[in-house]
């Protein structure tokens, strides 16, 4: 596994931030599924550390998810990349008629809502699919895993009407991405 994932995951896991639940969850679920031993160092310590292992440190909470996803993105299978991207066009397209840019308020809102939704379920189910993919797990610790994903987003991202409204939407959105990660960890 990349030194540079294992270090991103702790270090976003790790900080102070109100999202940094999201990888705290994901961290623990990776260790009670003898996935993934996370370190007992702190933020500074791992930074100290991935500078002496040269590599790129976040400078803030955001800038290390843009990092995560940059060495996901690298680091993905092609096909999963081509199929995740087209999915999301496709989402975005059956579910928003018009253009992002004549969105009004909370057509704005739903959308960012919804991406968000997806961006963060899909950088999960890569995590993942790295941390397993030369040691695979049961498909049922995949689903585990995805539906504690999705019940955490949904939480994260969504308020009491939008949750509603959008769930059985939402967990269908799910089925569909971790049927994608599935065909190939499972193939």
């Amino acid at each position: 596994m990349s030194k540079n994932i294992n270090y991103l995951i702790e270090y976003l896991a790790k900080s102070d931030e109100k999202n940094a639940d999201f990888y705290k969850y994901l961290l623990v679920f990776f260790k009670d599924h003898y996935i993934y031993t996370v370190s007992k160092y702190e933020i500074k310590t791992l930074n100290i550390l991935a500078i002496r292992s040269k590599l790129e440190v976040a400078s803030n909470f955001e800038n290390g998810v843009k990092l995560l996803d940059k060495i996901l993105q690298e680091s993905m299978n092609s096909e999963i990349k081509e199929a995740k991207e087209q999915l999301l066009k496709t989402i975005i397209a059956s579910n928003f008629k018009k253009k992002k840019e004549d969105f009004d308020k909370v057509e704005t809102s739903i959308y960012k809502c919804i991406t968000s939704y997806i961006y963060g379920l899909t950088r999960a189910l890569e995590l993942f699919y790295m941390y397993t993919k030369d040691d695979v797990r049961e498909p049922e610790v995949f689903i585990e895993f995805a539906s504690g994903v999705h019940i955490k987003l949904i939480e994260m991202i969504f308020n009491k009407e939008e949750k509603e409204l959008l769930a059985d939407k939402l967990k269908e959105i799910m089925g569909v991405y971790l049927s994608v990660y599935a065909r190939y960890l499972y193939v």
